[in-house]
């Protein structure tokens, strides 16, 4: 179901299932924020001001609920604006956010209210009007206040409130829900890679998630792959080589980063403009073409009749034709020498076990031999996965 949310924001909600404002988990007026912080005849401790500028986040300091403020008149939009900003996730690294660490509020504070798009006005009036008026908890870690699972109340409550009429809080309360909701509710994100023993992080766009654009999505697999390949690179990697199925393209970007220059990444029509933005946004000179499994003629006509050391491919098999498809594709494109190679890595799934086996006994019937195999332990959004990693060569 696709939900349209102010602005024209289209925001996924598969597999979302939340209620607004209902009678059993409402939170009223007086209920959120009703614990705001010592005062004295109304006014904060003369000593609050200081403690903001020269705190630092404390795990009891985390930001509960009831410290909020209350939806009430008195609430000033750009106040809530901006706490519905900082509610926005940490960056994704790898297949998590990075964890909230003990960090310096003064040192960190610009490179935060960066992150979060909070300008240095907006952040000091709402740090200003929480500290005024009682919320001093809250005006001391705004910072570094993280989303839990009770902000969903919070969040639908402003949904059934006369906020919601503003369209700049609509569409951030939106986001900030869908953003929670799991994967397949995600809005555009960017994710950043790090890899083991490589010094330069991998930044890679993804769009919300369809079934029918899985490509669009950065899969276990592909780290898995990318993390061999940095560490083995030296005897793992042949120029020239050809990415299939590269998706977010993890694996070719890692290989053009690693120095090697004839890099080729491609895909089908559909993927390739986010795979060109995730090529520029790391600043790399890998080629992206069109390659389709069903009819590879246009990537011909562009290239001619190329061949390949090396062909890596990640995760290439979700349906009982991609077995045919994937092992057409090593016949047509690797080259008919000893020491060309296929960097192969599949997840374990138990669902394609007919397939991988398809798999397995078509590149027996092509020729093609098993020179290295290991099964990996790794994750992805989903959670903790095997894989299964095989070199690949001719029989000669």
């Amino acid at each position: 179901m696709t939900n349209s949310l102010g602005n024209g924001l289209g925001i996924q909600l598969q597999s979302v299932n939340f209620i607004i404002a209902e009678n059993n988990n409402n939170i009223g007026d007086v209920a959120v924020g009703s614990d705001p912080g010592s005062t004295v005849d109304g006014q904060p401790d003369s000593n609050d001001k200081k403690d903001i500028e020269n705190s630092s986040f404390e795990q009891s300091d985390a930001i509960h609920v009831l410290d909020l403020p209350p939806l009430s008149n008195s609430l000033p939009i750009p106040v809530l604006t901006t706490i519905l900003k900082f509610l926005q996730p940490e960056e994704e690294l790898n297949f998590g956010s990075v964890e909230p660490t003990s960090r310096n509020q003064t040192e960190t504070r610009d490179e935060t209210l960066n992150s979060k798009g909070v300008s240095i006005n907006e952040y000091q009036y709402a740090q200003e009007w929480l500290v005024n008026n009682g919320f001093i908890k809250l005006a001391n870690n705004l910072c570094y206040i993280q989303f839990s699972q009770s902000f969903f109340q919070y969040l639908n409550k402003i949904l059934a409130s006369r906020f919601a009429s503003d369209d700049t809080i609509l569409k951030l309360t939106s986001l900030r829900i869908s953003e929670n909701c799991g994967r397949t509710a995600k809005p555009n994100f960017q994710r950043k890679i790090i890899l083991k023993n490589f010094e330069t992080p991998i930044v890679l766009f993804e769009p919300a998630l369809t079934s029918d654009n899985l490509g669009l999505k950065t899969w276990g697999s592909s780290l898995i792959l990318s993390e061999l390949i940095v560490e083995n690179h030296q005897s793992l990697i042949l120029e020239p080589v050809l990415e299939l199925g590269a998706g977010t393209g993890l694996c070719g970007l890692t290989v053009d980063l690693l120095g090697y220059k004839d890099v080729i990444m491609t895909d089908l029509p559909e993927i390739l403009p986010n795979l060109m933005k995730n090529k520029d946004l790391n600043h790399c000179d890998a080629q992206c073409e069109v390659l389709d499994w069903t009819d590879p003629k246009s990537f011909i006509d562009t290239k001619g009749e190329l061949t390949f050391n090396t062909i890596v491919i990640a995760d290439p098999i979700y349906s009982s034709d991609h077995p045919n498809y994937v092992v057409n594709m090593m016949h047509k494109f690797l080259s008919k020498t000893h020491d060309a190679r296929i960097l192969l890595q599949i997840p374990i799934r138990k669902t394609f076990e007919n397939e991988r086996a398809k798999l397995w006994s078509l590149l027996e019937e092509n020729n093609f031999q098993i020179v290295d195999e290991k099964i990996i332990d790794g994750y992805d959004d989903f959670g903790a996965q095997k894989f299964i990693y095989k070199e690949i060569r001719w029989r000669i």
